[in-house]
């Protein structure tokens, strides 16, 4: 039996039409009967700040519950560590933490770590990267939510070129194509203009390929087994640079675009043909 159900679709009438249906449906094969009275449709924008005001208030309620003028400067970096570890993570392992939201948490974070209280802000003389330095180098420990919430970002990104399966990967790969589906993700791949904002957040983790900040795929490697998940034009699978980019031309005019290095040759003697 489940009190509460979250479903998500598209922002549609028709959407909201086909889901209450399914309910009905729902409810004469089981005679549980869904009250319509108590549910209700909740939007979801990455991108506005109010989408994270529960995250804020829940940060801001369980820091104000402490009171700094007992509490030593390591007691106040275990509790905060102790606080962030405890909070729910869900917006910040599927949605991208917008700067606006992550410099209230940072501002949040600073107060309580300089010792101060609601509505009395301290001067904080350290800067907050040195504070999140781990400790080994000189810093507190103090964990970064936005390097969090990239890290996990970087985990779905992971799990589409890892070769793990599953029925998301399948529904994205259907959406975007075989090329959203390669290990270098790029602005231009999938029709980023007409994409979600959770697939744009992905696809441009770390910068686009063509900059010198993709740290994701700078930090990814190609190993050709059987090339039958190595994309051809896709995957930097010879040299640093893929094949679509140095031939964009020959890239334009191919009639597969999505294919696989295995169709171009084979293993024989241990030398690729």
């Amino acid at each position: 039996y489940v009190d509460d159900t979250l479903f998500i679709g598209e922002a549609s009438v028709d959407n909201l039409w086909m889901l209450k249906a399914i309910l009905r449906c729902f409810e004469l094969a089981s005679s549980l009967r869904v009250n319509f009275s108590k549910s209700s449709v909740m939007g979801v924008n990455s991108k506005r700040e109010g989408t994270w005001l529960p995250l804020l208030d829940l940060i801001s309620r369980r820091l104000g519950a402490w009171s700094n003028r007992f509490i030593s400067l390591g007691g106040r970096v275990v509790l905060l560590n102790s606080i962030l570890n405890s909070i729910h993570i869900f917006h910040l392992s599927f949605l991208r933490l917008p700067s606006k939201v992550w410099r209230q948490i940072v501002r949040l974070q600073r107060n309580f770590l300089s010792g101060g209280v609601r509505g009395v802000h301290k001067i904080s003389w350290v800067n907050w990267s040195d504070v999140c330095r781990p400790k080994s180098e000189g810093g507190l420990g103090v964990r970064d939510l936005q390097k969090v919430n990239l890290a996990l970002l970087g985990k779905w990104r992971w799990r589409l070129i890892s070769g793990s399966e599953g029925l998301w990967k399948d529904i994205v790969c259907a959406r975007y194509g075989p090329l959203g589906c390669s290990s270098h993700l790029g602005g231009r791949v999938g029709g980023l203009r007409a994409a979600s904002s959770w697939w744009k957040d992905i696809s441009l983790l770390g910068g686009s390929p063509e900059s010198s900040s993709d740290w994701f795929s700078a930090g990814v490697r190609k190993v050709i087994g059987n090339g039958l998940s190595t994309s051809f034009w896709a995957d930097p699978w010879l040299g640093e640079v893929m094949l679509k980019d140095q031939f964009p031309r020959l890239f334009q005019v191919s009639i597969d675009q999505g294919v696989q290095v295995e169709s171009f040759g084979r293993w024989d003697g241990g030398v690729w043909n």
